[in-house]
């Protein structure tokens, strides 16, 4: 017999989960609310995070386990450097710093970072972004990544995407 638990948001703390053992429903499976392998609406429905960081951390966690082939072309999966590089970012940032962007992988083991009309790829010791600002796309390449310097193209593209 497997249990079933229940993660439910608490009413006392913006950012806590209560997991509950639930006594009356028995799963065929363990049954988790992390980890999806999966990019579809069937994910979101099981969790749903306000806190625009705790979005992000999902995201990065779901990319961390992608594997070779996961698009079914042959992609990589994400660099552990990538995904250490934009983990310390996070760590950094503000939550509004993360209001609008989404996180994708790219099939060469780097990943994207969305919002609006601009995009940023990640890489292992680098980034570019770009802008696409009345026409005309505005952007750098190749800069050294630090997280300061990650987050200071984030924060530039926020007010110029408002």
């Amino acid at each position: 017999m497997k249990i079933l638990y229940i993660c439910t948001k608490s009413n006392d703390m913006d950012n806590q989960l209560d997991i509950k053992q639930n006594q009356n429903a028995n799963a065929a499976e363990p049954v988790v609310a992390f980890g999806s392998m999966s990019y579809d609406a069937e994910y979101d429905t099981v969790l749903t995070v306000n806190n625009e960081k705790s979005r992000i951390k999902i995201s990065i966690d779901k990319l961390s386990y992608l594997k070779y082939n996961w698009d079914g072309l042959e992609a990589l999966p994400i660099n552990n450097d990538v995904i250490k590089n934009i983990n310390a970012t996070v760590r950094i940032s503000k939550n509004k710093d993360w209001n609008g962007w989404n996180i994708e992988p790219n099939v060469n083991g780097t990943i994207f970072l969305r919002r609006n009309n601009a995009a940023i790829s990640l890489g292992d010791n680098a980034f570019s972004y770009y802008i696409k600002d009345g026409g005309k796309v505005v952007g750098k390449n190749k800069i050294a990544f630090s997280p300061e310097s990650l987050i200071e193209a984030i924060q530039m593209i926020n007010l110029r995407n408002i």
